[in-house]
């Protein structure tokens, strides 16, 4: 009953359901296949918000010393350039904004996932004890 009900409602695309169920351990390898590249992206992307809370908090106090009344602007302005260049050390791809799929790393994808702006610093911050202006 359920296969005619799902048959019903992919119409001409039936043959797809066909596919799938006359070869389980092709339609299964694919899967698997999927989730490794997911579970990898998941990885790396906690692997990029590890070291970009090391950057921050390895370069943070060397900018506070030097210049003691810096705003969490001013050290995402001078954080931001290094962050830039170190993702790409740092993995290959993470997982889409919905998680369907892989993307590769760059600013922009990471930041879909990862807050990094200045208040995320502010925070990271405060969180470590270390306070900042603005």
């Amino acid at each position: 009953m359920v296969e005619a009900l799902v048959r019903g409602l992919l119409g001409p695309l039936s043959g797809l359901l066909d596919f799938i169920l006359d070869n389980p351990i092709l339609i299964s390898g694919i899967l698997a296949v999927w989730l490794g590249i997911f579970v990898a992206g998941k990885l790396q992307l906690q692997n990029i918000e590890r070291k970009t809370v090391e950057l921050v908090l390895g370069t943070s106090p060397s900018l506070i010393a030097a210049k003691p009344h810096i705003t969490s602007r001013g050290l995402y302005k001078r954080i931001y350039p290094r962050w830039e260049t170190s993702l790409r050390q740092w993995g290959w791809f993470i997982p889409h904004r919905m998680d369907l799929w892989p993307v590769p790393i760059t600013p922009e994808t990471v930041r879909q996932k990862l807050p990094f702006s200045y208040q995320w610093i502010a925070e990271i911050l405060a969180q470590h004890g270390i306070q900042v202006e603005g």
